[in-house]
Formats: C-alpha cells, structure tokens, sequence
C-alpha cells in the first residue's frame, strides 16, 4: 500500500491526529508525520516514521509561514513538495480514513462541495504541469488567476497601500483548495475528482455532528466512502475533551483504542 504523508508543526499529538494515524494505518498504509522540531513531537502511534520536514521543504519563504498564523497556508506547499519527491499520499491529520487509498490514477483530489476541489487527500505527480504550477506561486505579487473582478479590485487596493502585496495578505485558500480547483479545470482534470460522498461526506458546517449520536453521521456515509473529513477548524471545542459516549467520534476512538 502506497505511504500517506502528513505534517505535525510541534508538540504532543491529540486524540484527534492519533485516530487520524491510526485509521490510516489499519488501512495498511505506511504512515510518516514531518515536523520541523520532531524532538518537541510526543503520542506518535508506535510504527510511525518521523522525520524531519526540512529534509521536504526548506526555502525560507515557505518555512517562515509556519512561524505565525499561516500556518495552513505553509502546509499547502508542503504538500506541494511532497509530490514533487514522489513520497506518496498527503493527507491532512483530521481524517478518518474508512478505506485504503488505492487509486489507479496519478490525480487523487475530491470535492467538498459542488464548486470546490480540497486538499485533505491529495496526490498529484510529480511532472505535471499542475504541480508546477502550484510549486512556483509567487511568495509576493501574485495576483490569483481565479479572481473575479471585485478580489481583483481588493487585490490592486492592497498593493497601493501596501506596494507588496504577500501571499499572506490574500483571502484564505488561495494557494490550496482555490487553486487546485482552478488548475484541475484549466488542465481538464475535473472529471478525475473523486464525488463528495468519496472523501467529504460530512459538511463543514455539520462537523460537530462527529459528537452527536453516531448514526447521523452513519447516515451521511455511502458505500463509496473512503474517509471522513473531521473539519479540525471547527472542532476548537472538543480538543481536550473526551467525546461523549455513542458519538461517532467515541466509537472511532474505541475501535482504534485511541
């Protein structure tokens, strides 16, 4: 089974990315978590590699996202480079994978929703013309190419007070789900992204359904179901607290003896 690939910045793992591994690897998946201070890392299921993220990414630019508040925008150029060493799958540390990820195709992305491709599992190959797109957005002055003319209005607004407008000062997404979704149309990969129902059949505004009885969530699944994003955004709540029993999140606890 191909290897998963994920990111942790610092520090003790939760229960959380501990299903997430878990689920991965009774999948039969091997399974590496990067971090760019690995000694700080502590919950690390036994049986998972770890290594050092710099050994991935280590352009200045890119690295200094994690040390602030951007720190989802620096994990979709890791993941970037992740492809582009042929490492294997990306997959975010707040999901529950049901089935293994063995796609046939060097594309594996899904919608979240009717406009919008995610990024939670990803793989895209490593000499696509996709890929190098995503790997070479400009770190300053870069005006996305999906911009309708109100952003791009916002856009110019911002450069003329600012006169250097940086990755960071743009609306969030632009350099993942935004992006990869422009790409996917403009390379006419769209009809390779898996349904809603294969990745995201939970949305993102019924997250906390994950705490509620399991069978709403059950409900929301299909045969086709291979993961369940867990929105971690929107979980703030329940980090350090244990899920209430006959959720879905206890149950998945307890099956992987989380």
């Amino acid at each position: 089974m191909e290897a998963i690939n994920t990111l942790w910045f610092e520090g003790p793992l939760g229960y959380i990315e501990r299903l997430s591994i878990a689920s991965a690897m009774a999948q039969g998946h091997p399974v590496t978590v990067f971090s760019y201070k690995p000694e700080t890392l502590e919950g690390v299921p036994t049986g998972v590699e770890v290594r050092n993220a710099a050994d991935v990414m280590s352009d200045r630019n890119r690295v200094l996202l994690f040390d602030g508040k951007f720190k989802a925008l620096g994990s979709d150029f890791f993941r970037y480079e992740i492809f582009a060493q042929q490492l294997g799958y990306w997959m975010d540390l707040d999901v529950i994978l049901l089935g293994p990820l063995d796609f046939a195709s060097d594309y594996v992305f899904g919608w979240e929703h009717d406009t919008s491709i995610n990024g939670a599992i990803l793989k895209l190959p490593a000499k696509s013309a996709m890929l190098e797109e995503l790997r070479n957005i400009p770190a300053t002055d870069w005006l996305p190419p999906f911009f309708g003319p109100r952003r791009t209005l916002g856009y110019w607004w911002t450069k003329l007070r600012k006169r250097e407008v940086k990755l960071e000062d743009l609306p969030w997404g632009v350099a993942g789900p935004a992006m990869i979704t422009y790409l996917a149309r403009k390379y006419d990969k769209l009809e390779l992204a898996q349904p809603r129902p294969v990745f995201y059949p939970l949305p993102y505004e019924r997250a906390l359904d994950l705490f509620d009885d399991a069978e709403i969530v059950e409900a929301t699944l299909a045969p086709e179901t291979r993961a369940i994003h867990m929105w971690h955004s929107r979980l703030s709540e329940w980090h350090d607290r244990r899920p209430p029993k006959g959720s879905y999140m206890d149950n998945a606890c307890r099956a992987f003896d989380i």
